[in-house]
């Protein structure tokens, strides 16, 4: 069994500006578990512990769904907090463009077809994590992370799917298939 998802992986340049952004805001001082720049990505759908054959049936729901597709654009925008600003317990950049969300839902529609994949409840909102809220945030701290502001048109012509292994160093995900559009 492997714990997969499936994602954009973000290009070096990109990598390297969200890590720029944390560093200007000194988001290190903060209660949060950064995210290490090598796992920034932009998750379409968690899969949870599949097993090599329903790996397989993956592939190829997403194989048919990503052929001939043609490259996605997308705005990676000011940061955000989930669920909410009051308590929040994630922080993140947003994601905007009607290209990688229709696409994402249209993988997300042919997944659901697999009787093995748990439905999605919660509306698709792309993002970036920058990390997790370890503790209560004062007001302060809150209204800090409120003014983060970003803003760069990407494109991405690939869809991968990871497999994330745990361990008490933080995830290390490693692409098992590359779906290019």
């Amino acid at each position: 069994m492997k714990r997969v998802f499936l994602g954009f992986d973000l290009s070096k340049e990109i990598k390297t500006d969200i890590e720029q952004l944390k560093l200007r805001h000194r988001l290190d001082k903060l209660p949060i578990k950064l995210v290490e720049p090598k796992n920034s990505h932009i998750a379409v759908k968690f899969l949870g512990q599949l097993d090599d054959l329903q790996i397989k049936q993956v592939i190829k729901a997403v194989e048919s769904t990503t052929k001939n597709n043609g490259q996605l654009q997308a705005t990676i925008g000011n940061g955000i907090m989930f669920p909410n600003n009051y308590s929040p317990r994630v922080l993140a950049l947003t994601i905007t463009g009607h290209d990688l969300i229709d696409f994402a839902k249209r993988i997300i529609l042919a997944l659901n077809q697999l009787p093995f994949i748990t439905k999605e409840d919660r509306k698709f909102t792309p993002h970036i994590t920058l990390g997790r809220i370890k503790e209560e945030l004062k007001k302060s701290e809150i209204k800090k992370l409120q003014r983060i502001e970003y803003k760069q048109l990407t494109s991405f012509n690939r869809l991968q799917l990871f497999e994330s292994q745990l361990s008490s160093a933080g995830p290390v995900y490693t692409a098992l298939n590359n779906f290019d559009l």
